[in-house]
């Protein structure tokens, strides 16, 4: 049994190579137990050793190297209630250049103003300790009032603006109900916070009496996430209704000529969160359709791709 075992690791695996690692066209995969405590050693030992060094990153006004010596980092996750009893959302933000440290005054691109740091975090599992300074490469917990998202750059000196972190074209849909109708408030402040952390898009339906929010994930597990999480972390109940539209489409153009456009009586139209017109449709065939009887509109992804129409 151990040698079949052995030759399916070497049948489906691949020999470990450092430079493939490096360009990111190859995973190592560690096998081990955290709950037991077993290999966690050498697991964190091999990331001393293979984890690369930090990298120039692209930013609007070119690219950035992290031996420059103006501060700059990328906020690229939201997580709230680590904390159970506070509450708390944190920031986690990648140093990419510079030195950073403690109370500094950063400029904030996307608010296009200064912030203040004060509360920095360098956590590791559920331990957390104030950090003073950190380097390229550092993983900071910024303590998160509502004023960072994730794709958020901050800077000091030079300001510095990176490409924003990509959000994933939603394949699923469904309606989000509060099951709790007398936790109104938890149940939207909860759902805020799932957005905020990416978990789902939250989009609403244009011209219907009902105000449910529509959900939009890549799968069908994401959703599952969201009704647990409610449960577990705001005590809100909530059940899901699962829709039967395959695909998103933003639309680019005109106004007058975005509202002579014809939608089935299948599709939904919706706005997302920052107040994009959006459809909601059952195929691809109405897609294909709209994309020939009006040339002069854009039909986009949520990244404002052209979307792929098989002819």
């Amino acid at each position: 049994k151990l040698r079949e075992d052995v030759e399916l690791l070497h049948g489906a695996g691949a020999a470990f190579n450092l430079s493939d690692f490096l360009n990111g066209t190859l995973t190592p995969v560690f096998f081990g137990s955290a709950l037991n405590n077993f290999a966690i050693d050498p697991f964190l030992e091999a990331l001393i050793q293979l984890a690369p060094p930090p990298r120039p990153r692209e930013s609007r006004n070119g690219i950035v190297e992290p031996t420059s010596d103006t501060f700059s980092g990328i906020v690229f996750k939201i997580q709230a209630n680590m904390d159970p009893q506070h509450r708390d959302s944190m920031a986690f933000l990648r140093v990419c250049s510079g030195r950073f440290e403690k109370d500094m005054a950063v400029h904030h691109a996307r608010l296009g103003r200064k912030v203040k740091i004060t509360r920095p975090h360098r956590l590791f599992a559920r331990d957390r300790e104030t950090l003073d300074l950190a380097f390229p490469g550092d993983v900071i917990g910024l303590s998160n009032p509502g004023i960072f998202a994730i794709g958020d750059t901050v800077s000091a000196g030079d300001i510095v603006e990176y490409a924003p972190i990509p959000h994933f074209q939603p394949e699923c849909f469904a309606i989000l109900r509060n099951a709790s109708i007398e936790k109104h408030k938890q149940f939207h402040k909860g759902l805020e916070q799932l957005q905020q952390e990416g978990v789902v898009q939250v989009f609403q339906g244009l011209g219907h009496a009902r105000s449910e929010p529509i959900l939009g994930a890549v799968g069908k597990l994401q959703f599952d996430v969201v009704v647990a999480r409610l449960a577990a972390e705001y005590n809100v109940a909530v059940t899901i209704q699962h829709l039967s539209y395959v695909t998103a489409c933003w639309i680019e153009g005109d106004e007058l000529e975005i509202k002579k456009v014809r939608w089935s009586f299948q599709s939904l139209r919706a706005f997302d969160r920052e107040n994009r017109h959006l459809v909601l449709l059952e195929s691809t065939w109405e897609l294909r359709f709209q994309v020939k009887e009006y040339p002069d509109l854009r039909f986009v992804d949520i990244a404002g791709n052209p979307l792929a129409v098989a002819t």
